[in-house]
């Protein structure tokens, strides 16, 4: 009796759990897929907004290019794609003060 006990009974519940763990890890997977491409489209709309605010100022304060920097290095490490890179490199291409602005 502890023979079949052991032999199937042993058998069948280290398959449920085995089971139960990838069922787990599967849903888990599902939810950070999620959240990097939520984190990604945050990133991707602060560094749009900012392209557009600091575009029509036609200059960008250090800080600021230092915010969208920091966007963009994150952003980027996260799998973006080539549009925010052209757009950053225009943000780059500003001068840093309101007193560099060429007329």
């Amino acid at each position: 009796m502890m023979d079949f006990i052991a032999k199937y009974w042993l058998e069948a519940l280290f398959t449920l759990i085995l089971s139960g763990i990838g069922v787990t890890v599967k849903m888990m997977f599902t939810q950070f897929k999620a959240l990097k491409l939520g984190m990604q489209a945050i990133l991707r709309n602060g560094i749009i907004e900012q392209y557009h605010k600091y575009m029509d100022k036609k200059y960008i304060p250090i800080y600021a290019l230092e915010n969208v920097t920091a966007m963009y290095s994150q952003y980027h490490a996260l799998g973006g794609n080539g549009t925010i890179t052209h757009l950053y490199e225009e943000l780059l291409e500003l001068p840093n003060r309101k007193e560099d602005v060429k007329p």
